[in-house]
Parts: C-alpha cells; sequence; structure tokens
C-alpha cells in the first residue's frame, strides 16, 4: 500500500469511528508512526485528508455497485446485493462521523448524498429494466419504481433518521426493501426474493 493510500485507509477508518471534526492531524500522524509532515504533504489541509477520505468511499461503492450491475444473476439479487451492500457499508458509520457531517461538514454531505442519487439512479434502472424483461418487476413506469426505491432509501439513511430512531441502518434498509419488494415485484419476482433472502439469513 502506497504512503498516500495508507493515510487514506487509516483516516477512513478513524473517522468512521471518532469523527472528523475533533480529530487533529497530530493523532493521525501519532497513531501510523509518520511524521505530520508527511501527512501534509499529500494534504495540505485536514479538510483535504476529509475530503480524500469520502471521495475514496464514494469511488469504491460506485465500483461495488458496477461490479453487482454486470453479474449474471437475476434483477431479485443484484437489488437485494445493492441494498445490502448500502446498509453494510453505512451501518459503520458512527453517530459522531454522522453528527461531525451535519453541523461541520454540511457541504460534502449534500455531495454525498448527490452522488448516491446519480450513481444509484443509473445502476438501479439497469436493473429494473432487466427484471421487467425476467418478469420479475412490475411493468410500470420506470420513474415511478426508481423514485420509490431510492426515496425509500434514501428515507432512513440520512444522519436525521437514524440520529433520531432507535433502528439500525442495516435494518432499517433491509426492513424498507421488504416493503418496497412487496410493491414492486411479480409474484415469480417476489418468490425468488423470499428464497433467496431466506438463505442469505441461514448462512
Amino acid at each position: 500500500m502506497e504512503e498516500k493510500e495508507k493515510i487514506l485507509y487509516f483516516a477512513g477508518q478513524k473517522f468512521e469511528q471518532s469523527g472528523f471534526y475533533k480529530t487533529t492531524m497530530d493523532e493521525i500522524a501519532k497513531e501510523l508512526k509518520i511524521s505530520k509532515k508527511t501527512i501534509y504533504k499529500h494534504f495540505p489541509k485536514k479538510e483535504d485528508l476529509v475530503r480524500g477520505v469520502i471521495d475514496t468511499l464514494r469511488f469504491s461503492i460506485e465500483a461495488n455497485i458496477r461490479e453487482i450491475v454486470e453479474r449474471q444473476d437475476n434483477a431479485v439479487i443484484k437489488l437485494y446485493k445493492i441494498s445490502s451492500l448500502i446498509a453494510g457499508r453505512v451501518s459503520k458509520i458512527s453517530d459522531v462521523w454522522l453528527n461531525d457531517l451535519r453541523f461541520h461538514g454540511r457541504e460534502l454531505w449534500i455531495e454525498m448524498d448527490n452522488f448516491r442519487k446519480v450513481v444509484i439512479q443509473k445502476n438501479l434502472e439497469l436493473i429494473v429494466n432487466q427484471g421487467k424483461k425476467e418478469g420479475l418487476i412490475v411493468d410500470k413506469p420506470n420513474v415511478i419504481i426508481l423514485t420509490i426505491i431510492i426515496s425509500s432509501i434514501q428515507a432512513v439513511v440520512n444522519p436525521e433518521f437514524i440520529l433520531n430512531n432507535n433502528i439500525s441502518i442495516k435494518n432499517a434498509v433491509l426492513h424498507t426493501l421488504d416493503v418496497v419488494f412487496s410493491g414492486i415485484l411479480t409474484k415469480q419476482g417476489r418468490k425468488i426474493f423470499k428464497e433467496f433472502k431466506s438463505g442469505k439469513q441461514n448462512e
């Protein structure tokens, strides 16, 4: 792992656990056992490091979503895997990290939200079209189906919802998925979803 990647990887884990607002460059340098000068060589300001961590996260999520979309799975399994990916990624983020984005990095949070909208919508439409051809997703306008999926997930994957409700992000997303799938899948699609989810829970 290269020096810059090592810093980004460690800072990403640190921010997920402790947030970024009160985390100092001195702490990061000390825990990484490198000089602060080394960090500043790659990231002149702490804001640059925070942005670097978020950009790395975004690129990673986009690559993982693209990989799922390009697999040979049916549309139901792809939808489940993408939703589980989102839930798993977001569930690692602490309340402190969410609060920091909410109060000290609102611009970054908005950028992440916009990123989610663009990336998720583009790839979900591919899966919805696949699902219709497979007879697993109801033949309704894509704009309606995508709006239902995206708005439902976004309603629970945001700082306000997680901070104000006693439920984990992962469970919130998966419960939301259950409700959404009951409406957008055909009878055959719901059967596949039920069987696949049951198998995943028994692993």
